[in-house]
């Protein structure tokens, strides 16, 4: 309980700073290291159009997923979105514009990402370019050949979601999901590695926390190392970001024997960044693709209504362009002292987040927009 606690105090973006840094090492050149400076630089600086690239891809290569978990638009069909598989071809041309400044490609977001096949060829592509790449699984579906195809791509960090510690308390929130065949995926994945000699993909057991699972944390611990994941990790549950009933869900989901999230009036949703002195960092760091090639500010946000861009749109991709366009100059605007003249609005004037921030003092005239009035406003998705 300990370890689970320690983990749940911690702010999210300080506790993967490990893999982080490593990525910066390993994959680093003079290019990107200059890079990195410049948009952290800029970040600090609270520019609002940056000269620096995104060092991070999120790269989305499947939308569809084999579960059905509640808190999750993909699972709840509340995507907004239209649901697909990635080609490489596609993956390539929109990874390649990043090569020379990217650390890191994750190849997951909204869905599972082995139920695309050319997910070990993604994998394969990023990695003979130099850039360190992580997947997000269930690993529910995994085959014998998936777990080979991990191995062998060269894959550096896998996350598997396992919240729990027994068939029922993993499948009220992992709807359609079998613990067993979870933890026989990750056994034999951790022996097959070791058979060959190898140390990656690093492996990392993902536990969120919450009411019904909280009292089999301890029990998850010991499983973990007898099982012999590199790292078991507890993570707190968050609400969809759109979600309009957000204090029924948090009296459904949150755990009631931890701390470590602030569940005010509002149910806030900050993901571990509120109150910080420095702007978003997702305006910044990264860039979010969708398997549809929808452009999004971050990985949290989902529908398609509220996307900064469309990669399907350019004959020719221009990182700097995309990063400084009228959506993501106006987003990063929330946090800067400075007017932009004919600022629009987008959905990250209605997050937790900027809600929340310091800047938000300088910019009172500027009321956030909810998420929940942007969607009255705009309409539903359409898949809704």
């Amino acid at each position: 309980m300990a370890l689970a606690q320690d983990y749940l105090k911690r702010i999210p973006q300080y506790t993967r700073l490990g893999r982080h840094a490593r990525a910066v090492i390993q994959h680093g050149t003079l290019r990107k290291w200059f890079n990195l400076a410049l948009i952290e630089t800029e970040r600090r600086l609270r520019r609002i159009e940056v000269k620096g690239r995104p060092y991070i891809l999120f790269l989305d290569p499947c939308n569809y997923c084999n579960l059905r978990c509640p808190l999750c638009p993909t699972g709840a069909n509340e995507l907004g979105r239209r649901q697909q598989l990635m080609s490489f071809e596609c993956f390539k041309r929109y990874l390649d514009p990043h090569l020379p400044y990217l650390f890191e490609v994750n190849l997951h977001n909204w869905g599972e990402s082995m139920i695309n096949p050319e997910l070990y060829r993604m994998i394969g592509y990023a990695a003979a370019h130099n850039v360190g790449t992580n997947i997000s699984s269930n690993l529910v579906i995994a085959k014998s050949e998936d777990l080979d195809g991990l191995l062998d791509s060269g894959l550096e960090y896998l996350t598997v979601s396992l919240d729990g510690a027994d068939q029922e308390s993993y499948v009220k929130y992992r709807v359609r999901g079998d613990f067993d065949r979870v933890i026989a995926n990750l056994s034999e994945l951790i022996r097959r590695r070791k058979a060959r000699g190898q140390t990656r993909p690093f492996i990392e057991w993902q536990y969120i926390v919450m009411k019904h699972n909280e009292a089999k944390v301890e029990q998850a611990e010991a499983l973990a190392k007898k099982i012999g994941v590199d790292l078991i990790r507890f993570i707190p549950v968050g609400l969809p970001f759109e979600s309009k009933n957000r204090k029924a869900l948090a009296a459904e989901w949150f755990p009631t024997r931890f701390e470590g999230r602030a569940n005010g009036e509002d149910t806030p949703q900050t993901f571990g960044q509120a109150d910080r002195p420095s702007p978003c960092y997702y305006l910044y760091r990264s860039m979010v693709v969708n398997a549809d090639g929808g452009v999004s500010p971050c990985c949290i946000v989902y529908r398609e209504t509220r996307d900064f861009d469309d990669l399907k749109q350019h004959a020719e991709i221009d990182i700097g362009k995309i990063y400084n366009n009228e959506k993501f100059r106006s987003a990063r605007s929330l946090y800067s002292p400075k007017e932009l003249p004919d600022r629009k609005r987008t959905i990250c004037d209605g997050c937790d987040l900027f809600a929340r921030h310091p800047s938000k003092a300088v910019k009172q005239r500027l009321r956030p927009i909810e998420p929940k009035a942007m969607v009255a406003r705009e309409g539903k998705g359409r898949d809704e």
